[in-house]
């Protein structure tokens, strides 16, 4: 039933990232668009470090009378510096830098943190199957003489 439940939440976990996130599609498409700074002020930004490896980054800002908020998970091993707001000159949309700058980082997280995660779950079911006891055997019989010594075991010196 654990197992189960693991496999569950594991399966869960990639699409759960994706949502999180909630702007890789938009950043791919704005790849191939010519960005320009959005002159937006972004207010309440935080920028996490989890296990020196993992980021979360993310800042509310207003635009067109609309409160919004951003935030982006990605693996990196380092917060970025800076976060500059960016509009696409063919769309309107709006992005980062950061959102930029780390998109592959984005996107193998997606793809990669599941992946690592099963790997441990493996693992670790692999370590707790070994530990359990091995089936009881019986002992072998080893056939003594009547000096009380196994009959197969070499016999130094000359008996007296």
């Amino acid at each position: 039933m654990k197992l189960i439940f693991s496999f569950l939440f594991l399966l869960m976990l990639g699409p759960g990232l994706f949502f999180m996130d909630g702007a890789i599609l938009k950043d791919i498409k704005l790849k191939s668009e010519t960005l320009s700074p959005a002159n937006i002020s972004t207010f309440d930004r935080r920028c996490r470090s989890k296990l020196y490896l993992f980021q979360s980054c993310s800042f509310d800002y207003t635009d067109n009378q609309k409160d919004l908020d951003q935030s982006y998970f990605f693996m990196s091993f380092g917060p970025p510096e800076t976060l500059v707001l960016l509009r696409g000159t063919n769309s309107g949309e709006l992005t980062s830098d950061v959102g930029q700058d780390y998109l592959w980082n984005r996107i193998l997280t997606i793809l990669l943190f599941p992946g690592l995660a099963l790997w441990a779950l493996v693992k670790y079911l692999g370590k707790t199957r070994q530990h359990a006891a091995p089936p009881l055997r019986q002992a072998k019989h080893v056939p003594t003489h009547s000096g009380g010594h196994p009959a197969n075991r070499a016999t130094f010196g000359k008996r007296r």
